[in-house]
């Protein structure tokens, strides 16, 4: 099976070993559309603010060739960080500091890497 859907359970899974709760849309909004598309899922730091985009592809799809549709997304909701992901494979970027490299994580790093901005 290789579509976005199940890719979304995988993701889901990853978010939810994470430590996100899914069911508090204080947390984690799904679908929200942007001046540039749709962004799949938004992480949100204690205050609600948009800390996050995370891009969502299918399983069979390289999620690091989203990185430009997800920065739209990102710049359009003044969002620092960017997650892409198939729910395989997840990259992170902070895509504010221009030098940084975007960095493949593993499904316990996800909350690592937001444990200090919630």
């Amino acid at each position: 099976m290789s579509n976005e859907a199940f890719s979304r359970v995988l993701i889901d899974k990853a978010l939810e070993a994470s430590g996100w709760n899914l069911l508090d849309p204080q947390q984690v909004q799904f679908e929200l559309n942007t001046g540039s598309g749709r962004a799949d899922y938004l992480l949100k730091d204690k205050r609600g603010a948009v800390l996050c985009v995370l891009e969502a592809k299918r399983e069979d799809i390289d999620p690091y060739d989203a990185k430009e549709q997800a920065r739209g997304y990102a710049e359009n909701l003044t969002a620092p960080f960017i997650i892409l992901s198939n729910g395989r494979e997840h990259w992170f970027w902070n895509y504010e500091r221009a030098n940084q490299r975007v960095e493949h994580l593993f499904q316990s790093m996800l909350h690592r890497a937001f444990n200090q901005e919630l």
